[in-house]
């Protein structure tokens, strides 16, 4: 066993499958872990208003006692029920990107005031807004929205266009802002040098818990930064190829129990 006070685990891909249900196995760890004193994390890269009606559907509150939200903008008190703003956006930055970006073929999407907003509507937004419960509109005049400081931008849209828009993005040295793959579908930008991993990091300094005391598990190329930060790491097997030479540990696949693998690997002395 390792020397574990904190575990942080990602969400979408990780402990949902689905984009949002979970294995009875990995709902049991959950409640092992809360009975072994250990807190629990929740780290994604959602805006939290898109968060609490998951925990809500999945009766999840009990397990999980803070929030890492909007991808590292936010840290959520889920006893206190209080939200702190880690970084944002401030609104020169979401019209200068959206300006700059306007014209590559995928969709803007921003969550404000309880509600989704987007420049260009698509079969895979009005899914999205089904299944995370959240109205969702289209907006002729993006830019005249972009009026308030947020924690994220994201663009959306086919894998295709995605991939061709991705090096174009992520090459943009601009010191203000930076973009990551977020999922197939989706391209998220949030303050430059702001991730999971800094949150995580100012969660410990909150907490008094020492880093290397934390085990970390996400899927995807947003969790890069929370699984270098960690003490500890891993990931679903059916996690994106390009973290895999990262972490410690690599799980069966999400919709098998990962989480739930990766608890009894570092918590409770299972055997490979």
């Amino acid at each position: 066993m390792h020397s574990i006070s904190l575990i942080a685990t990602d969400l979408d891909g990780t402990l949902l499958y689905d984009r949002g249900q979970i294995t009875p196995r990995d709902r049991a760890i959950l409640t092992r872990v809360r009975e072994a004193g250990i807190p629990l994390v929740f780290a994604t890269g959602r805006d939290l208003r898109l968060i609490l009606p998951v925990l809500d559907r999945l009766e999840l509150w009990d397990e999980v006692r803070y929030i890492i939200h909007t991808g590292g903008s936010g840290l959520y008190d889920v006893k206190t029920r209080t939200d702190r703003c880690l970084a944002e956006l401030s609104p020169e930055t979401l019209r200068d990107i959206y300006e700059k970006y306007a014209s590559l073929p995928l969709s803007f999407l921003l969550t404000q005031d309880d509600m989704m907003h987007t420049n260009r509507m698509t079969d895979i937004l009005r899914h999205e807004s089904g299944l995370l419960d959240c109205p969702i509109v289209e907006e002729p005049d993006f830019s005249a929205i972009l009026t308030r400081p947020n924690g994220k931008l994201v663009t959306c849209g086919e894998i295709e266009d995605l991939e061709s828009s991705l090096p174009m993005l992520t090459a943009d040295t601009d010191p203000r802002y930076q973009f990551h793959r977020s999922h197939d579908n989706y391209i998220d930008c949030y303050v430059r040098g702001i991730g999971k991993g800094t949150a995580l990091t100012t969660l410990c300094e909150m907490l008094s818990i020492p880093v290397s005391e934390t085990l970390a598990i996400g899927d995807n190329l947003n969790d890069l930064q929370i699984l270098e930060t960690a003490g500890y790491s891993a990931c679903p097997g059916d996690g994106h190829p390009g973290i895999f030479s990262v972490v410690d540990y690599i799980a069966c696949p999400a919709l098998e129990g990962a989480v739930a693998e990766v608890c009894e690997h570092f918590l409770f002395g299972a055997q490979d």
